[in-house]
Order: C-alpha cells, then structure tokens, then sequence
C-alpha cells in the first residue's frame, strides 16, 4: 500500500471511529513555524514542505520565520499553542544540541512528533587540494600520531560541532576547534591554509573537487549516496563518523493520538507527490517516510547520541 492510499485508509477509519477531534483536522489555517530567516536552508525546505501540506490537505498553510533566539523563540511558540494540530515546528535536530548543552530548557519530550520531513543534502569532509591525505583514514591516522596539530573548522556549540567531536570521540584524535560558522568560511579557510579539515555540502564539495580546489576524504552520511558515487563514506573507510540531518515536524505535548496519526499520514505520502520529488531532487534533499514508532526512535536515537558527544566536549548540561 502506498502511502497515499494509507493516508486515504486512515481517514476513512479515523472518520468511522467518531474521534472528533482528529475528524475535524484543520479547523483552520494551519502554521509552519520556521526558525531561521527567509532564504536560508531550513526555511527552503520548509516552504517545500508547506506547499505540499497546503495542496495535500486542501486547506491555507502559511509559512511564518521567527529567527529570534536561535530558534528558541519559534521552538516556544509552538511548545505552548494550543495542541489542535494548527501550529507546527519546522526545526532540525540542531534543537537537540540546544537542549544537552543548556541554550533550551525544554527537551523533544516536551512536543509531540509528528513526523520526520525530508533530510538536508549530504555532507562530506573536505581538505585543501595539495593536502597529503587521500582519504579520511590518512587523515585520522596521521591526526592521531600528531594530537592537536590539525584544525577542524565549526559553528562551536552547533551540529558542526558535534560532528566533529564525533570524530575525535570515536576516533581518538585530538583536533583544535576552529569557529568558521558558514560554508563560505570553512572553504576559504581550507583553500587559505587557516582550517585543515571542513564539512560542506556534497553538492559544493563535487564543483571544488572538479576545479581542482579542493579534495573531499569522506562522504558523512551514514550510507553511501547514489547521487555523489565518486564519495565514499567515512564509515565504508573503517572511519566510525556519521551524521543524518532529519528536519522533524513537531507539534505542542497533548496532542489527540488519532489527529497526530493523521497528520504523520500526511507527512508520509510526501513521497507520493512528483512535484514535491522534483522540489526535493533540485535542492539536492531526499525524503523517507517515517511512521511515528520510527520517528521516535530516530529522534531518541539522535538525542543520545548528542547528549553522548555533548559529554564527551565538556559541553553538557545535565
């Protein structure tokens, strides 16, 4: 069964049922909540998302970016609405590391999980040109007979971050953090000498590798992408680092059982629609339906591994 004809099937029981409060979703224009400005990767992936809940469910859906805070201002707005599946949090797992490291009070617990959206693109790990390292295990071997020799460019105390203390966690090497917070830094910072290793996009990474100003070592993601077949990951290398980036669609705590599973429904049958492949496909995204049991595991998951990492950096809260 396809996940449009589940949604249809859900509907039609949903209904029989008499569970007024799911029969009647929406009642109104529904929010997405997006903390980030316009323009930006998130929001991107967020209008995408809109769009599609709009024509899926025939109803308004309006978009609404509320940067303040680091996403903690759009994180509590939706937290405290009223739990009739009309205001949705369009957020990325960068909240997780808000909550281990203490910048958010409030941990996923504290929301309903709706769904899993789509993935940011793939991220690999890059390197000057001219550097001697031809793939990540050079690198980490070579970084664990020279302890904080070698740099590593991030956004400290964000996902990058993590990421990076993954490596040295997992990895035993020792790397000196270094802040370069946009991809546009950690590639001038690469090309310029001043950062050793760096992540970025796999679709950036591929057009340096091209122009001959960059070598990438390692795809991040946990399995290899059909899309970039010339990356290998790091985890194919012996390498044990890898990082999924899910945008999750929560919603406030409380919410009926019956409308969060139609909601998830709908989520899900995003994989039906060509327009929204064709979206996704153009900003180098993938989808994969999540049901709710798997979106709570995926979300469990990806909050222990971060509280793990926050320990690990000295950065933990709790």
């Amino acid at each position: 069964m396809t996940p449009r004809k589940a949604l249809a099937t859900l509907l039609a029981v949903t209904l029989s049922t008499g569970a007024a409060s799911a029969q009647d979703w929406p009642t109104g224009t529904i929010q997405i909540i997006i903390p980030s400005r316009p323009g930006g990767g998130t929001d991107i992936m967020g209008r995408i998302f809109a769009d599609y809940l709009q024509q899926a469910t025939n109803n308004p859906v309006v978009v609404v970016n509320q940067p303040t805070g680091s996403g903690i201002v759009a994180q509590e707005e939706v937290r405290t609405a009223d739990p009739d599946g009309l205001t949705m949090l369009f957020q990325h797992t960068g909240m997780l590391v808000g909550y281990q490291t203490g910048l958010y009070d409030h941990p996923y617990t504290d929301f309903t999980i709706l769904g899993i959206a789509q993935s940011y693109p793939p991220q690999v790990y890059a390197v000057a040109a001219d550097a001697p390292w031809e793939t990540i295990a050079d690198f980490v071997a070579d970084a664990r007979a020279h302890p904080g020799q070698y740099t590593v460019g991030v956004s400290l105390g964000q996902t990058t971050h993590f990421i990076a203390g993954m490596l040295m966690a997992n990895e035993d090497v020792d790397l000196r953090l270094v802040e370069a917070s946009a991809e546009v830094d950690k590639v001038a910072g690469i090309q310029g000498g001043h950062i050793t290793l760096g992540n970025l996009g796999a679709g950036p990474a591929r057009q340096y590798v091209q122009s001959g100003d960059m070598r990438v070592l390692c795809l991040v993601n946990p399995e290899a992408d059909p899309r970039y077949p010339e990356f290998q990951t790091c985890r194919e290398q012996g390498v044990d680092v890898s990082w999924i980036a899910p945008l999750l669609i929560l919603g406030p705590a409380g919410m009926d059982p019956a409308m969060t599973e139609q909601i998830n429904a709908v989520i899900r049958a995003m994989g039906d629609d060509p327009q929204v492949q064709e979206r996704l496909a153009a900003a180098d995204s993938a989808f994969e339906p999540y049901d709710l049991a798997a979106a709570h595991d995926l979300v469990a998951g990806e909050d222990a591994t971060i509280d793990r990492l926050a320990r690990h950096l000295g950065l933990s809260a709790h």
